[in-house]
């Protein structure tokens, strides 16, 4: 008789990797689908509820600003364009309707916000949703996009040798309050893509050590980081393992120069480390990296 399992007993990541085993999307951050000779589809989708992912404190412009540009952030780290948002809302009966208004003001298309919408400014439209009694504030918001066909950019092209790159500083994000106020690296994930150079990309919503194991679990490789080169808000372990930074973490052959997306942005995009052929190894400076990450149903 086989024994059963709670969601605590596996973790997040377990859960996801048993329950997705067999489904036919190709992807990582997002599933890509064949959708005509041009293009391919790209979905994905976030949850963003209270007490878990904000705090009642929480202004409704940041509560808006948050679900929709993690939303944003996954298509960056394929190196997509996003089109269409579609929000299911679950909210108690006591919810103050004004606040709702504000958070909805923040991506619609039309009102007294509309030339600061984050819509307007990342050029998504929002399509639909729904609306269900729950017992605290979340918003569900499912993203439709596109990318040019075969170039979506993976976890699982990492090769030995290659240089690893982040586009910003990390950690701290909760402390500062980035976590409500970063920009989705869009342009800079297309212009990644377009470049042809990039073998292996993500955002980093978990932290550097915790999103960059994703990767070299796809791509069946090792990594050794310089933790003087590791550009930190705060300590070293804040950009490990604080996660919502929401930069993009990505994998360049070590001959290639980096794209030239502008000056400024260019010196954004920093050496951090290099790719191992010592299969899923995590080391910082020689020594190996513990794995402490937060997951849902287990904590850290």
């Amino acid at each position: 008789m086989e024994m059963m399992k709670t969601l605590q007993q596996m973790g997040e990541h377990a859960a996801i990797a048993a329950l997705t085993a067999n489904l036919n999307a190709v992807g990582d951050d997002c599933a890509v689908l064949p959708m005509n000779e041009e293009y391919d589809l790209v979905l994905t989708s976030d949850p963003l509820i209270e007490n878990v992912h904000f705090t009642p404190d929480a202004s409704p412009e940041q509560i808006g600003h948050k679900a929709v540009c993690r939303v944003l952030s996954d298509f960056a780290a394929m190196g997509a364009e996003p089109q269409y948002l579609l929000i299911n809302l679950v909210a108690p009966p006591e919810q103050n309707f004004q606040t709702l208004e504000k958070i909805y003001a923040e991506f619609s298309p039309s009102g007294p916000l509309r030339a600061g919408s984050l819509l307007e400014k990342y050029g998504v439209e929002l399509v639909g949703g729904d609306l269900a009694q729950g017992p605290v504030l979340e918003l569900h918001v499912f993203g439709v996009g596109r990318v040019p066909k075969g170039t979506a950019l993976l976890r699982s092209g990492a090769q030995p040798g290659d240089f690893i790159y982040v586009t910003g500083p990390l950690g701290g994000a909760q402390k500062s309050g980035k976590q409500y106020s970063f920009e989705p690296r869009l342009e800079w994930g297309r212009a990644l893509r377009e470049s042809g150079k990039v073998t292996a990309m993500m955002d980093i919503s978990d932290g550097l050590a915790t999103d960059l194991r994703h990767i070299l679990k796809a791509s069946g490789v090792g990594a050794e980081l310089e933790s003087s080169k590791i550009p930190t808000i705060g300590k070293l372990e804040n950009a490990l393992y604080d996660g919502e930074d929401f930069e993009l973490l990505f994998t360049v052959p070590s001959g290639e120069s980096l794209p030239d997306i502008g000056t400024k942005k260019k010196a954004a995009m920093l050496w951090v480390g290099k790719i191992t052929d010592c299969r899923e190894e995590l080391l910082i400076d020689g020594v190996a990296v513990r794995n402490k990450a937060f997951e849902h149903f287990k904590g850290e």
